[in-house]
């Protein structure tokens, strides 16, 4: 095939509506400048190569020729491995530049909607445009009592290395940048070189990692997003919700309170991983504090430039004048310097003042945490709380509202005000998660070493909780100073010690919560309050009273686990001791819901149903305590792990569960989707909060509706049933995990050095032991996609047969008016396109038993066509996502381009597996799998 013109054939197949118009030139585009590099570095027949491919590829998506396959197969077995790798890199890079093209043309579609005067569905605009009209007081005391937070989160799965992410962000500007008429030709060519270049250093940088990134490392990973995106939008979005509510009441001056701020998990994430320390946990918090006190001061230093102020010109406040003073006398020396540089110019005279407080703030607290210092006790020239920041520029503000600076009050200071009632001096609230049996065990070796309650392991649950309990209860402690632990055990202690430091000597919300992973019973939460008391984190007062720093959080994951929940947390509600915590919390209660475990454990729909129930039974329980009750969603980017669209999942929870208090994971590939650009990531943070205000002020709307409710209710009960049945027997098979191993790359994915979790629990490989994740992720690699699509067609059908004439129309119905039903079809319905059972058959083939392989796969391949013939019944569409062109098109854009790559790298694993290769050869076809597996998650997206 000719290729000396690199300028490639239009693709087939290519949306071609007006609407897609421009995501199809921007495609084009990026194609030709790669195609362009491609020759550059690897010569006219790589770039003949990746046309063959392609051209093949995408023959037999049309038509499927088994000769033009065997071609096709024979091809990749006579690749070289250098050619090989350079291969697949060109395929991995033309997946991220549609990524990059997809996200942009989101942003044009939106801001041409907006040009139109139509409003964008699910944004700020949208919400308040069709919002019942109140007064500004309704909407702040709604916004006050609101607590939305996502929480970012390190990932296996997370393929993209920092440097690659910055990379792909300069070329998603430069196309942003190219959308504008104002540049000349020779401007344009400028930007086309820059693209080139960018792409050239992508060609040339090394998209895997290494070796395993450490803890630290996935912490200035996380950070990226902070500094890049969340800082400078925040403003952006607060401003927005004023200016909407000033369409209905242009005289407001309304604040908005700060509802929105961002939790973590990066360096707090013990969970089966022994890499995460207490130290790790200080330095991380610090870490955050500096990174949020530099951009404070980068704000400082803006606003110095700015706010110019003459007081020949304009009055200032009195009050303004007086805290001039104030600081004046706080600082002696650097006082008369700062006030001769602007000697009329009060507003620069206060902002250096702030400088430099912000400066001593920063010291102090690395002081404070050095020697392990209270705020409350240690002298200070600076702010102890981000409060006194606020008060200073508060005082700033009101001055220049006083006297005719709203602009500058509302552009400059109003900025800076919320990003610090948003960030605080801690940036985001870090949690601590632990495995609950760490806490078992670490108390356990506390009693045998005191040599009390010696049978405490063996005891029941009621007996552990009486003991627990009795105390928590007492002041005298348990642990004596000069007790020793084994290592494991310490490290469980000093983690509580750390965060009693950081809460002292940072801020009391600098930790957030603390969370059990793998709790299944209220002892698992009481001993996480022990451990706190003896740490001086909770516990007695003298006067009687109780006190506690620190919200316990059980995460219930595991199905059983999640349906004795609201039985567990009745129980802690009415258990004395943790009633005293509870109060002096202000009856706030966390308890976080794990999506990843329950889908593994029960599949999809059983999953969804049981998570759907624990929360409504929840919702009732704390109601009953008089507790609010906030839920944090542990939703993964996967349709297997509870991911889809964020927007229409909050939507789709049962009624007042939501009620403004929400927390959720963002995880992996999920964050760099959604947040690795400052567009795309107001547009996510708008739908997270629309959503959550729909879910909450609507909520009572359903409830009119609630007889229906409860038939769809029944409805999925009987389905849920049948569902699980159905799965647990389809892993139950004894020869099950044998499959898995063989027929996907899991094996293969151990090598990635992804993140600094561990794919199994405890070390030990066993199904039982294997996180979720890399279950999803192997699936996926595999277009098998299993975890988020098995057995619904079988589940449907069963239900459908037992009266077809009623039951099938029931589930039309339940898909047209019920949301938790309409969101998890359609999320099942994207899974499914994803999938592919003719590519799934070559990993199958993997399996080196012929009767494994045909018993498994043989079920495989019947359900995903029966799942497929349910979904059109129900959507009542004749194609899988029918209803939604867009996200059809784009994954038929991309499958035929991922399938070389499927191909590959089941030809790599055979060649792996076959034994047969030296010790220098094995590390080569071992790094070309892992680029296939990137590759792979790059063009599947939503993988783990």
């Amino acid at each position: 095939m000719a290729t000396r013109n690199n300028k490639r054939k239009k693709s087939p197949g290519k949306p071609k509506t007006t609407l897609l118009r421009p995501l199809t030139e921007d495609i084009d585009y990026l194609e030709d400048l790669l195609r362009r590099i491609i020759l550059e570095q690897g010569g006219e027949s790589l770039l003949n190569l990746v046309d063959q491919f392609r051209g093949i590829c995408r023959e037999l998506r049309d038509r499927y020729n088994a000769d033009l396959e065997r071609k096709l197969l024979q091809m990749i077995d006579r690749l070289d491995l250098p050619t090989c790798t350079q291969l697949v890199s060109a395929f991995d890079l033309s997946f991220n530049l549609l990524n990059v093209s997809e996200e942009n043309f989101g942003m044009q579609v939106r801001r041409e909607r907006e040009r139109k005067g139509k409003r964008v569905e699910g944004s700020l605009d949208d919400y308040f445009s069709e919002a019942e009209r109140r007064d500004p007081s309704f909407w702040h005391d709604q916004l006050a009592q609101m607590r939305i937070m996502p929480v970012i989160t390190a990932h296996p799965t997370e393929a993209k290395r920092q440097t690659i992410l910055e990379k792909y962000r300069t070329i998603y500007l430069l196309m942003f940048k190219r959308e504008s008429p104002i540049w000349t030709p020779q401007e344009m060519e400028a930007i086309k070189k820059e693209l080139l270049n960018q792409i050239t250093l992508l060609w040339q940088t090394g998209d895997i990692h290494l070796d395993r990134p450490t803890v630290r490392e996935e912490v200035h990973n996380g950070l990226f997003y902070f500094r890049e995106t969340f800082y400078p939008i925040i403003p952006k979005i607060y401003s927005e919700i004023r200016d909407q509510l000033r369409t209905q009441h242009p005289e407001t001056d309304m604040i908005i309170p700060p509802f929105l701020r961002f939790g973590s998990w990066i360096g707090g994430d013990r969970d089966g991983n022994p890499s995460v320390t207490a130290k790790d946990t200080e330095w991380t918090v610090l870490r955050q504090k500096e990174l949020i006190f530099q951009l404070y001061l980068e704000s400082i230093n803006h606003l110095l430039v700015e706010m110019s102020q003459s007081k020949y010109l304009v009055g200032v406040s009195e009050a303004l004048s007086l805290s001039i003073q104030e600081d004046a006398g706080d600082f002696p020396d650097q006082a008369p310097p700062l006030l001769t540089r602007n000697p009329y110019e009060p507003y620069r005279q206060k902002l250096g003042f702030v400088k430099l407080k912000l400066e001593a703030t920063r010291s102090e607290i690395d002081h404070r945490m050095g020697f392990g210092l209270s705020r409350d006790k240690a002298p200070a020239r600076g702010y102890r709380s981000a409060a006194e920041f606020i008060d200073d520029l508060e005082i700033l503000r009101r001055s220049l509202l006083e006297h005719k600076g709203k602009h500058p009050a509302e552009i400059e200071i109003d900025a800076l005000l919320t990003r610090v009632q948003v960030f605080d001096f801690y940036l985001a609230r870090l949690d601590v998660r632990q495995e609950a049996e760490r806490h078992r065990k670490a108390v356990q070796e506390i009693f045998d070493r005191l040599q009390i309650y010696p049978h405490y392991a063996q005891a029941d649950e009621n007996k552990k909780v009486e003991i627990l309990t009795k105390e928590l209860l007492t002041l005298r402690p348990l642990i004596p100073p000069f007790l020793t632990l084994s290592p494991e055990s310490q490290e469980v202690i000093e983690t509580f010690k750390s965060i009693r430091k950081i809460k002292e000597g940072i801020d009391p919300d600098a930790i957030g919560s603390y969370i059990i992973s793998m709790a299944s019973g209220m002892s698992d939460v009481l001993l996480v309050q022990l451990l706190a008391k003896e740490t001086g984190l909770c516990g007695p007062t003298l006067d009687g009273g109780y006190e506690s720093g620190l919200d316990i959080v059980p995460l219930f994951e595991r199905i059983n686990d999640l349906r004795s929940a609201p039985e567990i947390m009745d129980g802690l509600f009415k258990n004395q001791a943790y009633q005293k915590s509870l109060l002096a919390r202000g009856r706030n209660q966390e308890i976080m819901l794990g999506y990843s475990d329950s889908s593994k454990d029960s599949g999809i729909l059983t999953s969804t149903w049981e998570l759907y129930k624990t929360q409504k039974i929840l919702r009732d329980v704390a109601q009953a305590h008089q507790i609010h009750l906030t839920l944090f969603h542990g939703r993964g980017g996967s349709v297997g792990r509870g991911g889809g669209p964020t927007h229409r999942a909050i939507l789709a929870q049962p009624p007042d569960t939501v009620m403004g208090r929400i927390k959720i994971t963002e995880q992996g590939e999920v964050i760099s989707s959604k947040y690795a650009n400052q567009g795309t990531a107001t547009h996510n943070l708008e739908l997270l909060i629309t959503g959550v205000l729909k879910a909450t002020l609507n909520g009572k709307i359903l409830k009119k509706e609630s007889r229906l409710i409860a038939r769809y209710e029944e409805t999925f009960e009987e389905i849920s049933e049948i569902a699980y049945r159905l799965y647990r027997d389809f892993i139950g098979d004894p020869d099950f995990y044998r499959y898995f191993q063989e027929a996907t790359p899991i094996s293969e994915i151990g090598h990635l050095k992804m993140g600094s979790r561990p794919a199994f629990r405890h070390g030990v490989q066993t199904m039982e032991e294997m996180r979720a994740i890399p279950w999803i992720f192997s699936w996926t690699q595999s277009r098998q996609l299993v975890g988020g699509w098995f057995p619904v067609g079988a589940a449907f059908n069963s239900f459908v047969d037992k009266n077809p004439a009623e039951n099938g129309p029931l589930l039309q119905e339940m898909y047209r008016s019920w949301p938790f039903f309409n969101n998890l079809i359609d999320n099942i319905q994207m899974t499914l396109a994803k999938a592919d059972i003719h590519i799934a058959q070559h990993y199958a083939d993997l399996v080196s038993d012929p009767a494994l392989k045909r018993r498994i796969f043989g079920r495989i391949r019947s359900e995903f066509s029966l799942t497929a013939e349910m979904l059109r019944l129900i959507t009542g569409t004749e194609e899988i996502l029918g209803n939604d062109p867009t996200l059809q098109q784009s994954i038929r854009l991309r499958n035929p381009f991922i399938d070389p790559i499927n191909y590959i790298q089941v030809n790599l694993i055979q060649k792996l597996r076959s034994q047969k290769l030296g010790k220098k050869e094995r590390e080569e076809v071992i790094h070309a799998i892992l680029l296939t597996i990137n590759c792979i998650a790059t063009g599947m997206r939503n993988t783990g």
